[in-house]
């Protein structure tokens, strides 16, 4: 199947929705994250230990047509508009903040999240149509390029039980891209699951990525999170950590864990993480302190 170019359906939907219903002006809303925190670094591993800033701000507005989200934090990456786009009734085009099929690929409230098996296509633009509440379908493509994929992601509950499947196809002659997910959160006496399983291939390599993690809520003030992930399958071009290994070669050890403490007494929150990675045989550990607004 020869590549897609999207350009005219982003044209398209652009127009019908130019010549649509009024819009309306609507305050943008401020949440964001103040604090400090202090990174400890195992022996060996060559890394210094150090401190960083928690300052982060989102801008999100919505005026009834447009939605965005502006993100400013501290640190080199300054200013990202994480998403951007139009709504029209069940149709949604622009800049999203991933891809849908990341939508049940479910997992823990862990502070740093390092969800390296959440790899997927890269395509955070595209057109969605909402069939249902359950049902989202989506023409996707990463920014820069002219392959794009298809894209479906269903949810349903029961028993207070989540359930969840994402598929996607990249649209392209060259290499075989095209992903399954299955998520599935569920309440385990005062604790919730959260778990995925990732198959399918990237680039010709294949992919057998797991998730798996809890939240556990002891009190109003204490909580703990601890999730797992791992890839498995092959490694392949896209994936940044698997520079130096061989498209296509068999991954060993790409296990992540990370523990999470919170306390909560009052305004201030205060955390304690501890991250070990099996790729390398190191791990590093994170303490800080944080308010949310």
């Amino acid at each position: 199947m020869k590549a897609i170019k999207l350009a005219s359906v982003f044209a398209v939907s652009a127009v019908a929705a130019a010549v649509s219903t009024a819009t309306f002006a609507a305050e943008p809303v401020f949440t964001g994250t103040a604090g400090l925190e202090y990174q400890s670094n195992a022996e060996g591993s060559g890394e210094s230990d150090a401190a960083a800033s928690r300052g982060e701000v989102n801008i999100i507005g919505d005026t009834g047509l447009v939605y965005f989200d502006l993100d400013m934090e501290s640190g080199p990456d300054g200013f990202d508009l994480d998403e951007i786009y139009v709504k029209q009734g069940a149709v949604q085009f622009g800049d999203f903040d991933g891809t849908i099929l990341d939508s049940v690929a479910y997992n823990a409230g862990v502070e740093e999240d390092n969800d390296n098996a959440k790899e997927d296509f890269g395509d955070d633009l595209g057109v969605r149509y909402m069939v249902n509440e359950n049902l989202t379908v989506a023409l996707e493509i990463e920014e820069g390029t002219n392959v794009g994929s298809l894209a479906a992601a269903y949810t349903t509950e029961f028993s207070g039980v989540t359930l969840g499947v994402s598929a996607g196809y990249k649209m392209s002659d060259d290499v075989d891209n095209q992903l399954l997910t299955v998520g599935v959160k569920a309440p385990l006496g005062m604790a919730t699951l959260s778990s995925f399983v990732r198959v399918g291939s990237i680039d010709d390599a294949d992919v057998m990525n797991t998730g798996i993690g809890i939240d556990l809520p002891v009190t109003e003030q204490l909580s703990f999170a601890a999730q797992y992930y791992t890839r498995g399958g092959e490694a392949n071009a896209t994936n940044s950590d698997d520079a130096g290994l061989v498209v296509g070669s068999d991954l060993v050890d790409q296990g992540r864990t990370e523990f999470t403490a919170y306390y909560t007494p009052g305004d201030v929150t205060f955390y304690a993480s501890y991250l070990s990675y099996e790729a390398d045989d190191s791990d590093y550990s994170v303490v800080g302190a944080k308010v949310s607004f």
